[in-house]
């Protein structure tokens, strides 16, 4: 068998491997460079994030500091469904606390509501809010959110049913996810071959698979370096015969 032909077989074999991982690349590369990722991912259409600048005073507001936490790593001020609120990130833990000192009052239904339409800034209505234990899995593998569970959840009924997801105890904001978001996900789990959390993109699989792949292209390469010689000796060959 000619060289030319054993690297036909091969890159044959090696186009039937990785052919579906291959245009899994080229779909998701298409959607992530066609789709507005601040305005539909991130749902910056249909949101404003809360802001809520740091007191000046909020050493003074809650008070002494606990001693049984360690040294203090950083302050961040959140807004909530029930009001302003101070993280404190302790060597040990986290600490959520009022602004003006004290433990966050649990919210509600009607706390999150309030919340999620004043955050809100879509043509869409309120659709529910709920609480659930865990955000359902999509698509077969996106996982909305993950991260904790017994979350609060508003839904729209806009155009991407944009949904938000709120702390279940604090009300605090998590996320933000849509339609839009879901289908990005998916296919960004395709394009890291990480099938689980989406978030390894420097597993065996993929590794092999872009080995594979650029086998593929070498191989490919080869085809068109023999296809392109023979052409030219056949061209040379002509004019031979018509110079005789």
């Amino acid at each position: 068998m000619s060289l030319a032909a054993n690297f036909f077989r091969w890159h044959r074999w090696i186009g039937y491997l990785v052919a579906f991982q291959v245009l899994a690349w080229m779909l998701g590369g298409l959607l992530f460079a066609w789709l507005p990722f601040q305005d539909w991912i991130k749902c910056g259409e249909v949101m404003e994030k809360p802001r809520q600048p740091l007191p000046a005073n909020w050493a003074a507001q809650i008070g002494p500091m606990p001693t049984d936490k360690g040294a203090l790593l950083g302050v961040q001020s959140i807004a909530t469904a029930t009001g302003p609120a101070l993280k404190l990130r302790f060597e040990k833990e986290e600490l959520l606390l009022s602004a003006a000192g004290g433990a966050v009052t649990a919210a509600n239904a009607s706390n999150i509501s309030q919340f999620a339409r004043s955050i809100y800034k879509g043509e869409g209505k309120l659709a529910e809010v709920i609480k659930i234990k865990e955000a359902p899995r999509r698509l077969g593998m996106v996982h909305e959110f993950s991260a904790r569970q017994n979350v609060w959840v508003a839904r729209f009924d806009d155009a991407l049913q944009s949904r938000f997801y709120f702390d279940g105890q604090s009300g605090e904001l998590l996320a933000a996810r849509n339609e839009a978001w879901v289908i990005y996900d998916f296919f960004w789990r395709l394009h890291v071959m990480d099938y689980s959390e989406g978030e390894d993109f420097n597993n065996s699989l993929l590794r092999g698979t872009s080995i594979a792949a650029m086998g593929l292209t070498i191989t490919g390469f080869v085809l068109s370096f023999f296809a392109i010689r023979r052409s030219w000796r056949r061209r040379k060959t002509s004019k031979t015969s018509v110079r005789v």
